[in-house]
């Protein structure tokens, strides 16, 4: 019998779709309403952390007990979140747990290795130097900082090549299953950075595995590739590889991770057959079992419908949401999601979760999917005020200004008087 403790913080989790192993019992430690689903799991530990607990002290207290508690089993421990890779890592090195540990981990998220490693063993990564090895790389984070709200002078920063006319890509791997799928971008010629710095509506396609080797020819060798030059051949999880495809031949390598790293991809990811996180879990099972875990969800259905989705993003823009207007449907199916209330003050997007607007399209005709994307990236029109905020930022200046003449007397009044 084989334990899988699986550690939640703030990230939800559904197992709607996990079919349960006779062979597995599920244990689940979180905070309240981090489980949707209670069903297909066989023990969950609730966890009420204090507010503003970064080092998550309770939880990973409760997740040691738990492993003492069962040293006499067969122990996993999963997490789907980067903010409890490093705590849970050190976990498995104190007590001898299998999966990876910190100087492993640190290893492989280190901005330098995440291309060093790669590029030593063949693979086509993007130009960088860093900062760090400036004499003078003031200019460098005076353009930085124009570009984001604030810098830290005390991390390493890396500048690297920018490359045009691709699709960026972020696929699905683990060692056990293969290529689980991949989010792409729709438009070559111009990068989502620049769309979401621009406040430039945007579109994101995700791939299933048969899909992928159809429209992306060459991704799956490539990323059959880095997880063996990069990983040892222990390594189970899930691995999200970024990066930049032109053909074939020609794809650039931007990094790893072993998480989504925004909730846009979490949203894209949930929409597949069988979630990345049932994945995750099934490729902890021994390899001995036949059946596995979502081998039959994550194969095409049986009528050979290969369904294709997509999310139009639309950034966040500085000024005031006035109206959250229709958005007509499509042939497509469509669901529509306003991030922002009306009314609502915005600032400038620094993320690609940092929206107003998101639209999902899916159906059957991949065509036709990209044509409706196409029309919702052209056709529709949301209504922002970006006067209201140089307004009151005028009205500040000028109470400012007056409170500064000594003639005013200014007085606070309470109670007391």
């Amino acid at each position: 019998m084989r334990t899988i403790i699986i550690v939640l913080w703030k990230y939800r989790l559904s197992l709607s779709k996990y079919v349960p192993n006779p062979h597995v019992r599920l244990i689940v430690v979180a905070p309240q309403r981090m489980l949707c689903d209670e069903r297909n799991i066989d023990v969950y530990y609730q966890v009420e952390p204090p507010i503003r607990d970064h080092h998550h002290c309770q939880l990973i207290q409760k997740v040691r007990e738990l492993c003492s508690m069962l040293a006499t089993t067969d122990r996993r421990i999963v997490v789907f979140e980067k903010a409890l890779q490093q705590p849970i890592a050190q976990i498995r090195m104190e007590l001898d747990i299998e999966g990876m540990k910190p100087n492993e981990l640190d290893r492989v998220l280190s901005i330098r290795n995440n291309h060093s490693v790669p590029r030593r063993n063949g693979f086509s990564t993007l130009r960088q130097c860093s900062l760090s090895g400036n004499p003078q790389p003031e200019h460098w984070l005076e353009t930085v900082t124009s570009q984001r709200d604030s810098v830290s002078h005390n991390e390493q920063f890396v500048v690297e090549e920018y490359v045009e006319n691709g699709h960026e890509f972020c696929s699905l791997f683990t060692a056990k299953r293969g290529l689980i799928g991949c989010i792409a971008s729709t438009e070559t010629h111009r990068a989502v950075l620049e769309c979401i710095q621009n406040q430039q509506s945007y579109a994101l396609e995700y791939l299933s595995a048969n899909q992928t080797r159809d429209y992306l020819p060459g991704l799956e060798s490539f990323s059959v590739q880095v997880i063996k030059s990069v990983f040892s051949s222990d390594y189970l999880g899930v691995l999200f590889i970024r990066g930049y495809y032109k053909d074939h031949n020609d794809i650039f390598l931007f990094g790893f991770s072993f998480e989504p790293d925004c909730e846009t991809y979490r949203l894209l990811c949930a929409q597949a057959d069988c979630p990345w996180e049932d994945i995750a879990i099934e490729s902890q099972f021994n390899l001995h079992e036949n059946n596995k875990n979502g081998m039959k969800s994550a194969s095409p259905p049986s009528s050979n419908k290969q369904i294709h989705s997509c999310v139009v993003n639309f950034p966040t823009a500085e000024g005031v949401l006035i109206h959250q207007a229709t958005i007509p449907k499509r042939q497509s199916d469509i669901r529509v999601a306003w991030r922002v209330p009306e009314g609502q003050e915005m600032k400038n997007a620094d993320t690609m979760d940092d929206n107003v607007l998101q639209v999902f399209l899916w159906g059957e005709n991949r065509m036709q999917l990209l044509a409706d994307c196409s029309h919702v990236l052209q056709y529709t029109d949301i209504t922002i005020d970006k006067n209201i905020l140089s307004d009151k930022h005028s009205a500040c200046r000028k109470n400012a200004s007056n409170r500064l003449n000594a003639k005013e007397l200014v007085r606070s009044c309470t109670t007391a008087d």
